[in-house]
């Protein structure tokens, strides 16, 4: 479908269903069919929206109006138009740049952000020769083979995929394949990106070339509050087309983690909902890898994931429902105590019903993404 934007039409692509939308931004030189592999991956359960930006694909190319402001404006009327209330920008390289622009405007609705070895927030000051280089690099199928195989790539790509970066570097618009390496690459937008107040993750190639780990870590990562890296190995630049596998599984698990606790008091309520749905593997979710509990009978303790998995498999057939009320709460850095009071109601073999109550304490701790997870549960409490 095309949607008009405040300056230009912009082309997009839309998949799947479901209340959180994902939103895609490609790289200098790509299009919408760029995240194809990893739209496909993600579609069963989001709503997957991808973009060509102006100057690619179908979208029009109007004869200027690529700052990076340009182009989260028309990311931002895109998600307006389709009315999107929730949520997460994925950008690559030049669309990671722009992701982290509109981030920084605090749009309503947007949930996170995943940069895909993302261009960083500071300016790239190449010398003039190599930036110009850089402006005829997809003039002909030469020139942008070459470029494919010795910079973009560390993992082959299928003949189809290799056919569609070059279709897509050559159908570019004159003004659009030069006002990245000649304008907008140079942009600062350092002091913007501090105002990013939604999770971040920053997926990188190992072997990136352009977009380099330590480039990241030096200009990225410091800029943006609790941003997450995550290294995929062996992988270039084009990982949503070297590893779309990863880069989906990543996205995946990050939309995943947006809805975990982010305070030691949303711990019991996660724990609730997903105990009262009979949905077990998000119960196991709520604990950390190595979690212990001494489950209400006093006696039975399970360590780690399986076991409690195998514990709360047989407690959850009877369909028990639990309400957790918190009593106290003490944080000490990423350790948290709390006193909760819970209440168990369940049918007795008999047909009655059955009512538990008790006081538990519970030790929780916060990783390094913001979310807390129960490492230590004793629902008899202190006797």
């Amino acid at each position: 479908m095309d949607i008009q934007t405040r300056q230009t039409r912009i082309h997009v692509r839309v998949q799947g269903e479901g209340e959180l939308a994902l939103v895609f931004l490609h790289y200098w030189g790509g299009s919408s069919r760029t995240w194809d592999a990893v739209t496909g991956a993600l579609s069963d359960t989001c709503r997957t929206v991808a973009l060509d930006q102006r100057g690619w694909g179908e979208s029009e190319a109007p004869a200027q109006g690529y700052a990076i402001a340009d182009l989260a404006d028309d990311a931002q009327d895109v998600i307006e138009a389709l009315k999107l209330t929730r949520y997460v920008i994925v950008g690559h390289s030049m669309g990671g740049k722009v992701a982290q622009l509109l981030a920084a405007r605090q749009p309503a609705g947007l949930a996170g952000v995943v940069l895909v070895a993302p261009s960083p927030p500071s300016p790239m000051a190449f010398p003039l020769e190599q930036r110009e280089a850089m402006a005829a690099a997809y003039a002909t199928r030469a020139s942008v083979e070459a470029v494919l195989d010795h910079v973009l790539t560390a993992r082959p790509l299928t003949p189809a995929q290799r056919e569609q970066v070059i279709a897509d570097s050559l159908c570019g618009a004159a003004p659009a394949k030069a006002a990245w390496p000649m304008a907008a690459m140079l942009e600062d937008i350092t002091r913007e990106v501090a105002s990013i107040r939604v999770p971040v993750l920053v997926v990188a190639g190992e072997a990136d070339q352009v977009d380099r780990l330590d480039t990241l870590q030096r200009e990225l990562l410091p800029r943006i509050a609790g941003a997450r890296l995550q290294v995929l190995p062996g992988t270039g630049h084009l990982s949503p087309l070297e590893a779309p596998a990863e880069v989906a599984a990543a996205v995946r698990a990050f939309v995943a983690g947006l809805d975990a606790p982010r305070s030691p008091e949303q711990v019991p309520v996660a724990f609730d909902a997903a105990f009262n749905a009979g949905d077990l593997d998000r119960l196991i979710g709520v604990f950390s890898e190595h979690a212990t509990m001494r489950m209400a009978d006093g006696t039975t303790v399970a360590h780690g994931r399986e076991a409690l998995r195998a514990a709360f498999a047989r407690l959850l057939e009877t369909k028990p429902q639990i309400r957790n009320d918190v009593r106290l709460t003490l944080v000490s850095d990423d350790l948290a105590l709390v006193l909760l009071d819970w209440t168990t109601t369940a049918t007795a073999p008999d047909g009655q019903p059955l009512t538990q109550r008790g006081t538990a304490t519970q030790v929780m701790t916060r990783d390094a993404a913001g979310i807390w997870t129960l490492r230590i549960s004793n629902p008899p409490g202190v006797q």
